[in-house]
């Protein structure tokens, strides 16, 4: 290798390490960090840092990870969906009477249903959610209906449905082999980690991924270019809409009861996630790490806040913190780029 060549290879290897640390996540991480920190100094009995506190985050951060996550992709396309909460409880009770009712053929329910009832029962659900995505897809589409219209109509509607379908009565869910994915963290972990994992190969190391961003970035632009825009819309909400059924599914197990309330404001810790990992509501912008770093930093604020402030439950102040929250990432991130 000539003394030109090494110069160029290391100028390029330096450049990569450079931009790696100039990434954006690197500031929510010092945003966790500071906060971890306060949290430190202003609690002294330090029980936020106990074995079953960090489960309980770790546990929390899961189960809405993969909202999260399916936000993210809608919002980097340069769209929105404002129906992951009402696709929960929707789930959250399909799931339900699939296994106690639909799929069981008469089988009396106090017997714990087999583990391909189980799967059959999830899998359904999740097809469910699949569709539901693909849905608000044709009706952006095919009907010209903006992403917040179209979204907003489903939420409402949803929700309904599912009230209908268990008359506004919750279904206790008792058997172990559904509840485990929610229940245990491990396993909750697990599959929060598996969809991080693979959406994020997925956006920065595909051609997808590329044309996702591509489509949130211009979506003129993209359709000039041959990308076939519809069809990258029907992906990205598809899988929102799937991700959403998951969650759904996670929910339930956690708490072993169907709800056609659950997931009430879901929608709000998703897209807020989404935001502070620096996704841009325009689109073209973001990252799957960026998401999960920034709901670290949410429920470690909310957590945090209600351990240090005495007497304070974090129901009573997620809102607070959430609106908070997002106010200052959107102004931040306006700023930032308007500068740059």
């Amino acid at each position: 290798m000539t003394n030109d060549s090494a110069t160029r290879l290391a100028a390029k290897e330096g450049r990569s390490w450079a931009s790696i640390f100039r990434a954006p996540e690197w500031g929510l991480v010092a945003g966790i960090v500071v906060v971890l920190a306060l949290i430190y100094v202003f609690n002294p009995s330090h029980s936020f840092f106990s074995a079953y506190t960090q489960q309980a985050l770790f546990h929390q951060v899961a189960l809405f990870g993969v909202l999260s996550i399916g936000a993210a992709l809608v919002i980097i396309t340069g769209g929105i969906d404002l129906s992951v909460g009402s696709v929960v409880a929707l789930a959250s009770i399909v799931s339900a009477k699939l296994l106690t009712d639909w799929l069981r053929g008469g089988e009396p329910t106090a017997l714990p249903p087999s583990d391909a009832l189980v799967a059959l029962a999830i899998a359904l659900t999740l097809l469910m959610g699949l569709g539901i995505g693909l849905g608000h897809a044709f009706m952006i589409n095919w009907l010209g209906l903006p992403p917040f219209i179209a979204t907003l109509a489903t939420m409402a509607g949803l929700r309904s449905v599912a009230m209908l379908l268990c008359k506004n009565q919750s279904i206790n869910i008792p058997f172990d082999s559904y509840r485990i994915l929610g229940k245990e963290p491990k396993w909750t972990l697990a599959i929060f980690t598996v969809v991080a994992i693979t959406a994020s190969i997925m956006m920065g190391k595909t051609v997808l991924g590329r044309h996702l961003y591509a489509l949130g970035g211009n979506e003129t632009a993209a359709r000039l270019s041959g990308l076939p825009t519809r069809r990258l819309k029907a992906v990205a909400y598809g899988l929102s809409g799937m991700l959403a059924a998951l969650g759904g599914i996670l929910f339930t197990g956690r708490s072993g009861q169907a709800d056609p309330r659950l997931g009430v404001s879901y929608e709000l810790y998703a897209i807020t996630a989404a935001v502070v990992g620096g996704c841009s509501l325009s689109g073209g912008l973001g990252s799957i790490r960026g998401t999960v770093l920034g709901l670290f930093l949410i429920q470690i604020v909310i957590k945090g806040t209600a351990i240090v402030v005495k007497g304070v439950d974090p129901s009573q102040i997620e809102g607070l913190v959430l609106g908070t929250v997002v106010v200052l990432a959107v102004a931040f991130n306006q700023r930032f780029r308007g500068r740059a």
